[in-house]
């Protein structure tokens, strides 16, 4: 992969451009995030799936200074929610330790051999013989609004950036879906 040309006017690109943002983001018709109560910073580098699809879609070709607003969708954020990715497991198939008891949105890790599960599973419900989860994102099916500057925006630096990041984004060129936000349902890899 060759490195893209940067003029001075070209603006953030979407590849290995390092941008920091100061920001606040919200659910649509909903409670802020993050950013609260003052903006936040988050720093990272285009191209490595490191911030959801939308916010460095709506970033690509700005610049420093410029300030946004907008709304990402959830298909552009973390994903839309589905029905399927809510199960119900019998109770002894949990292992809690000694005295903990099991909570409606407790967070669990799960673990998998499948790379696009997701890390945690929260608990929806508590039943006397079985437990409700929940593979989808908390996020999953929301619009988010953001409200941004961008404080710094430049060519990334190989300080900036880790080689394993560009191996992931090499093994995906290779037909794998890696986004860290989207969970293939049994049966979706088929249909596109």
């Amino acid at each position: 992969m060759t490195d893209p040309i940067v003029t001075r006017d070209s603006g953030i690109l979407d590849s290995k451009y390092y941008v920091k943002i100061q920001y606040r983001v919200k659910v649509v018709g909903g409670p802020i995030l993050k950013g609260a109560p003052s903006p936040e910073l988050m720093d990272f580098v285009t191209g490595f799936g490191h911030v959801i699809p939308g916010l460095e879609k709506r970033l690509l070709g700005h610049r420093l200074g410029d300030k946004l607003s907008f709304v990402v969708p959830p298909h552009e954020g973390f994903g839309e929610r589905f029905d399927e990715l809510v199960f119900e497991k019998k109770r002894e198939d949990f292992r809690f330790p000694v005295g903990l008891e099991p909570y409606p949105g407790m967070e669990l890790p799960m673990v998998s051999d499948n790379f696009a599960a997701p890390d945690t599973v929260i608990i929806r419900e508590v039943r006397d013989d079985s437990i409700v989860v929940d593979c989808n994102h908390p996020l999953a099916g929301l619009s988010l609004e953001y409200d941004l500057e961008i404080v710094e925006a430049r060519p990334a630096r190989d300080t900036d950036m880790c080689a394993e990041w560009e191996e992931k984004v090499q093994d995906c060129d290779a037909g794998c879906s890696c986004s860290p936000h989207e969970i293939v349902l049994p049966g979706e890899q088929e249909k596109s």
